[in-house]
């Protein structure tokens, strides 16, 4: 492999410093071999920003904010992890945090798992995950022309709801 000989630099200080030029342009090698560079470094991926969802919000509590706080200032006495951004979405039961690197997003997720929000009145269990499921369903009415269709009745979808997914009542959303 040709490899260009050292070349001196002045620099303003007036020292002079050798460094070595990686490609050659007289090099035998192709110029897709010297433009494929490779980002597999797992210090690169390490250092990510990375995004954590939060499922099971507790769904009593209105303001997006206030839970954003609840669970920042958690995280920060408990964990030390300072969280780049919170987004919480009260009504669906969940959001995400984003944080600095894929080392905290995993101390997050396999970890610590789950963390309690200290509520004087009501204490809530909130968990991290790596994805979320959302579960959408769709409304239908029943106008004139599509009175011959026999449609399932709100209680009925609610009581299957609750069978399926083991829980009281279903998230409400607006």
């Amino acid at each position: 492999m040709d490899v260009d000989p050292p070349t001196p630099i002045k620099s303003p200080s007036g020292f002079e410093k050798n460094y070595c030029s990686k490609f050659n342009a007289l090099s035998t090698k192709s110029k897709t071999e010297s433009q494929s560079i490779e980002f597999d470094d797992e210090e690169y991926y390490s250092e990510r920003e990375a995004i954590v969802y939060i499922s099971d919000l507790p769904v009593d509590i209105d303001d997006d904010l206030q839970l954003h706080r609840l669970i920042q200032t958690r995280l920060e006495k408990t964990f030390r992890i300072i969280p780049t951004s919170i987004q919480c979405y009260s009504k669906l039961g969940a959001g995400f945090i984003r944080v600095r690197n894929n080392q905290i997003k995993n101390r997050l997720i396999q970890d610590i798992k789950r963390l309690v929000l200290d509520r004087s009145e009501n204490p809530s269990l909130i968990s991290f995950n790596d994805s979320i499921e959302f579960i959408s369903y769709i409304v239908i009415d029943k106008t004139n022309e599509n009175k011959d269709i026999d449609l399932p009745k709100p209680n009925d979808i609610l009581k299957r709801w609750v069978q399926i997914y083991n829980v009281e009542e279903p998230y409400s959303c607006d």
